[in-house]
């Protein structure tokens, strides 16, 4: 039997309307939690890297074989553990560690690495750009999977809203198209024509190499009127270089303020982070009479050591020879008096960005033409390391200074052995700003914080689903469901209610980070009655609509427990398609849909959380747009399921022609099912793919899912 005759009550409601009312649904039992250690937060804790010769991760080391030294002094190792980055376990033992609510994760939700991409556009040439953006797309397209969580990020801002952690393709990739490159603004503002980059400027002004000087001031005598003073050249080159390296030092101090509100921000989030530093370079100082920007790099340091990130930086010039500055200018220098200086410039310029790999466990790639292949070589490099925890001498806990740590492995000097060579002992946590901060206003502050902030809350579980279709009345239509789970909810309290209160807020942002849409609502839902597993274990779903049009959109919802003050929140991404270019389209996935009104008020009911039991079949229900007719003939349509684990696919459904019950073919509804039989428990996408046999065309759609045990 074809989809369309054995859904018809279901098609015709679905073309209509999405339930806009609260449905109380009972569904799967909560997971339960694992018995994990508790790390005391009085130990410190660090990420070891062990390689051996040939560049390969050395797997089963021991905690006896390890030595760490704090300071000088050997360490007795509290903590030790082989951990593989992205997984739960890792996420586990990251969690246990701190009582902060924004990094309270619940025991359902699962996790995969978290990879930063910092772009230094304000220190990249066009062909920096151009070879960096290739690299962010090999990335998404082959390297990316679907438990990863990634930020692309910039120090210019031109990003903007889409500087965030996300796992959708799609955001990441506008994110990517975002960057331009910007014409570098450290200006010359002398009359003298001869390029002066900022590393001869920082040789005039440290008198370390009189040749480059004498070279200048001859430059200047050239372009000066007859019997010009060459005192007064001298001057000119003097103040020359003293204004270059002004601008230069606040161009860095942009750089690194950005990069260090990153490593803030990152440190929120749960165990170990990759980084990539992608720059063309810049001086490591800018002369005695700038501010020093090693406390700066130092401050990096320290805050990304904290946070558990691991920089790799990538110098985007690749294999450079000669002198360089930002815009490829070279001066001719017939007597040779700019040679020695040229040989260093190169080599200065990376020694910031060498400083940052080197001193948080992780290294540089220099003078190569290549780095979209090295990132995926360094994501193979750090998929496991070991973790490392000491306790700090009390004297020595609460003072503000800096600690060295050296980790080798007994026995084994040829082993390569990285990490973070050190940390501030004492450290005052900054304020977390949040990533909105033009929501709507909230009665109660809790709720504005959860809604608005970089994490989402999990002392409640929350699921939102947000999902699109192109409806006869409205067109383009967005709903945002949202689930709280009953038994996690507080019945009664001091005045002996027995029903539980939770207030539901909603926004709706584009991708510039502004609000288009807003909800709210309070739902009173009854205690549980029984002991039934059904009734222990339900939640209680709201639907909101909303008329869009075509673009990115970010939906955020956060739910308060007027009861017990607790909070979760949730968001997701969602891009509304442009159906107007007639390209073929497909609907969002609503999975396991099932009716839940009635003759007189047809309602319909699709899954949120998006959790399904093990050796269950899942169905879905999407709708095709803009198919195209062979002549007189229907389209001729077929469809085809997938689940994907890990960028793999687990288990391909049956090709299935596409069956019409009308000729209407402005939404053409299909579906299916796909068996979870034998599938393993854990987080897969599902991807459902229509392929058009008239135009050899074909549109998909993904969402993710999760299999229970």
């Amino acid at each position: 039997m074809n989809f369309v005759n054995r859904f018809p009550r279901l098609i015709a409601t679905l073309g209509l309307l999405f339930a806009s009312s609260v449905q109380n649904l009972a569904q799967q039992q909560p997971p339960q939690t694992d018995d994990v250690l508790r790390i005391n937060t009085e130990l410190v804790q660090t990420g070891v890297t062990v390689l051996d010769g040939r560049g390969n991760f050395v797997n089963g080391l021991k905690r006896e074989q390890f030595e760490l030294i704090v300071d000088g002094k050997p360490q007795p190792i509290s903590f030790f553990e082989q951990i593989e980055a992205g997984s739960d376990r890792e996420r586990q033992v990251a969690t246990r560690e701190t009582k902060d609510p924004d990094r309270t994760s619940s025991a359902t939700e699962s996790y995969g690495r978290t990879i930063i991409f910092f772009i230094d556009d304000l220190h990249l040439s066009l062909d920096s750009l151009s070879r960096t953006q290739k690299m962010l797309a090999r990335f998404i397209d082959n390297e990316m999977v679907e438990t990863d969580r990634v930020a692309i990020a910039s120090p210019s801002g031109d990003i903007g809203f889409l500087q965030q952690f996300t796992d959708n393709k799609t955001v990441l990739r506008a994110a990517a198209a975002r960057l331009t490159q910007k014409p570098y603004n450290v200006r010359d503002m002398s009359r003298e024509t001869t390029p002066m980059s900022e590393y001869m400027a920082l040789t005039i002004e440290r008198k370390d190499d009189p040749g480059v000087f004498q070279f200048y001031v001859d430059e200047c005598l050239k372009a000066a009127p007859p019997r010009y003073p060459r005192r007064s050249c001298e001057v000119e080159v003097i103040n020359r270089a003293r204004l270059i390296l002004l601008q230069a030092a606040s161009v860095i101090v942009n750089t690194y303020s950005s990069l260090e509100r990153l490593m803030q921000t990152s440190a929120l989030l749960p165990g170990r982070k990759l980084a990539f530093f992608i720059s063309d370079g810049f001086l490591l100082e800018t002369g005695p009479r700038n501010a020093d920007p090693r406390n700066a790099l130092s401050r990096i340091i320290d805050e990304a050591t904290r946070g558990g990130v691991v920089v790799y930086s990538i110098d985007a010039r690749g294999l450079v020879a000669g002198q360089l500055d930002a815009t490829n200018n070279v001066p001719v220098d017939m007597m040779g008096r700019l040679e020695h200086a040229s040989v260093r410039e190169i080599p200065a310029s990376q020694d910031a960005m060498n400083a940052l790999a080197r001193d948080t466990g992780g290294r540089a790639l220099r003078n190569q033409n290549y780095f979209d292949q090295w990132v995926g070589k360094i994501l193979d490099e750090t998929s496991n390391y070991y973790l490392l925890a000491w306790r700090p001498d009390k004297d020595e806990r609460d003072l503000p200074q800096f600690k060295n740590i050296t980790v080798r492995v007994i026995g084994h000097p040829e082993y390569n052995v990285r990490l973070p060579r050190g940390f501030l002992s004492k450290k005052t946590t900054p304020a977390k700003a949040p990533i909105i901060t033009e929501a709507p206003s909230q009665p109660h502050r809790e709720l504005q914080d959860a809604l608005t902030s970089l994490n989402p809350r999990r002392e409640i579980p929350v699921a939102l689903s947000a999902v699109f279709m192109d409806t006869p009345e409205h067109g383009p239509v967005l709903t945002s469901s949202v689930r709280v789970a009953n038994d996690w909810l507080s019945y009664g309290d001091s005045k002996g209610k027995s029903a539980a209160v939770v207030d539901v807020v909603g926004v709706v942002v584009n991708d510039r980070g502004k609000p288009v849409s807003s909800f709210q609502t309070r739902l009173n839902i009854n205690a549980p009655g029984g002991d039934g597993e059904n009734q222990k274990s339900s939640g209680t779903i709201y639907n909101g609509r909303l008329p869009l049009q075509p673009g990115l959109y970010q939906v955020r919802v956060a739910a308060r427990d007027t009861n017990s003050g607790q909070m979760g929140s949730a968001q997701q991404w969602i891009e509304i398609p442009e159906l107007k270019s007639q390209r073929l389209t497909l609907s969002s996935l609503l999975l396991n849909v099932q009716n839940v009104g009635n003759s007189v008020t047809p309602q319909v009911q699709f899954s949120v959380d998006h959790r399904f039991a093990r050796n269950s079949h899942l169905t879905f229900i999407a709708f095709i747009y803009n198919a195209i007719r062979a002549g007189k003939s229907p389209p001729s349509l077929s469809i085809q399921a997938r689940l994907w684990r890990r960028g793999r696919v687990v288990q391909t459904g049956p090709l299935r022609k596409v069956e019409f019950a009308s000729q209407v073919l402005v939404r053409i509804p299909c579906g299916g099912e796909i068996s979870l039989t034998s599938i393993p428990p854990g987080d897969y996408v599902l991807e459902v793919v229509v392929a058009d046999a008239t135009n050899q065309t074909s549109t998909s759609q993904r969402t993710r899912i999760t299999i229970d045990q």
